[in-house]
């Protein structure tokens, strides 16, 4: 569906839209770097379309502080877009590279700042960056994660219709398995700058991680997606154990409500679909859709040999069924 120009890599991502123009934030890392070493080399890069026509490439629009110091001076990971009082936020991961692991990994402890705009393209970092940082409470710190790294990411920004925002991010809790303590957190702000740290949305307690979460509001209920892989399934007490690298979602009556896993298959991309994480997306004819990337060799070996892998693939449309489950539609 897309791929940048001079075959760069693209993989997480998000969109906005207004006035008619799509635009898709990606994630993005030189041809040169193989499927591992892209994440330490990762930048924001943009590209539009319009009435869904064919996507226009502008480039890298956002990366790393050169300063070694600073907050996001290692590379720039998965973030969100929104519009408040005439001026767009552009939500980013980031990590510095004056944090250094026991194991020698460069920027063990994960931050969420943003950055502003007045035409979406030209970005200027907000002077209280990080402004989205772990502060204790049920979430674990760098020294008790098994790994010693922080889960910190992934921001999702959903408001709430009475002039304030909810976050939802990547994170872990600091109960449980270690290598099941993965989360989603939740943070709520007036002014997108200042926020509070709420109870983490959803702590299932089954998976190592739960990656780049996104939320839509679809037929009087409160959707999720995280992408998980393979490895990080533990335990096996049901279907949401089966092992798969994908993208699985959580349903809430409520926005501020606990989102939980549906009685029925939370899968709604397996690993033979051989993409990973996922986006809702409205299409022009009202229904809602799931985007994904194509994966490849750092999703997992089985697509080591995927042709299409780090591109944009094709949309699948989705449908809810009686008891408010999705599905993907044949």
């Amino acid at each position: 569906m897309f791929k940048p120009e001079d075959n760069r890599y693209l993989w997480d991502f998000w969109l906005y839209q207004e006035a008619g123009v799509e635009y898709l934030f990606y994630l993005t890392a030189p041809a040169t770097c193989t499927p591992r070493t892209r994440h330490r080399n990762s930048a924001i890069a943009l590209a539009t379309r319009s009435n869904g026509g064919a996507w226009r490439d502008l480039g890298i629009i956002l990366e790393k502080d050169p300063d070694p110091a600073a907050w996001d001076s290692v590379s720039l990971w998965t973030g969100y877009t929104v519009k408040n009082n005439g001026l767009y936020y552009l939500f980013y991961t980031a990590r510095s590279q004056s944090e250094v692991a026991d194991d020698g990994y460069v920027g063990h402890t994960q931050r969420i700042g943003v950055a502003t705009s007045t035409d979406l393209i030209h970005w200027t970092r907000h002077p209280a960056n990080p402004v989205l940082t772990w502060q204790g409470g049920p979430y674990e710190s760098q020294q008790e994660a098994h790994d010693r790294h922080l889960a910190w990411r992934d921001p999702c920004i959903v408001a709430d219709g009475q002039g304030g925002f909810y976050a939802f991010f990547t994170c872990r809790v600091n109960q449980g398995d270690p290598l099941a303590r993965g989360a989603i957190g939740r943070a709520y702000s007036q002014d997108l700058i200042r926020w509070q740290i709420l109870a983490p949305a959803s702590m299932p307690g089954r998976y190592t991680h739960m990656e780049v979460p996104d939320v839509v509001r679809h037929q009087g209920r409160w959707y999720m997606l995280f992408a998980v892989k393979q490895e990080w399934h533990r335990g096996n007490r049901d279907h949401h154990d089966q092992p798969v690298t994908g993208v699985r979602y959580l349903v809430a009556d409520r926005l501020d409500g606990e989102f939980h896993l549906p009685s029925g298959n939370s899968v709604l991309i397996g690993s033979d679909d051989a993409c990973y994480t996922g986006r809702f997306w409205p299409a022009a004819d009202g229904a809602l859709t799931l985007w994904s990337w194509h994966a490849g060799a750092d999703e997992g070996a089985a697509y080591q040999d995927n042709p299409r892998a780090y591109s944009l693939a094709e949309p699948k449309v989705l449908q809810c069924n009686e008891r408010g489950e999705l599905q993907i539609r044949n």
